[in-house]
């Protein structure tokens, strides 16, 4: 069964992911008269909320490896003083 359905549809092309290529965003069918530009800012947000948690990981992830190189260059500091005595 083929229903006739006519919705209004934003679609957000973005090519700086690395995951994703589009994300295609519905209107709800009372928000029609809504002006684009007030429209792509509320998508833009929402995009936008998404993302962060790919930030924070990788910001977690370089905040453990400088925590790892700085551990080991004092470790290896203190071997080589150790080594001399």
């Amino acid at each position: 069964m083929i229903k006739g359905v006519n919705k209004k549809v934003l679609e957000i092309n973005n090519p700086q992911s690395i995951y994703f290529e589009k994300a295609v965003l519905y209107l709800k069918p009372n928000m029609t008269c809504v002006p684009e530009k007030l429209l792509r800012r509320e998508a833009d947000e929402l995009i936008n909320g998404i993302s962060p948690k790919e930030r924070k990981c990788a910001l977690y992830v370089k905040l453990l490896i400088g925590i790892s190189l700085a551990f080991s260059a004092v470790l290896i500091s203190l071997i080589l003083l150790l080594s001399f005595f």
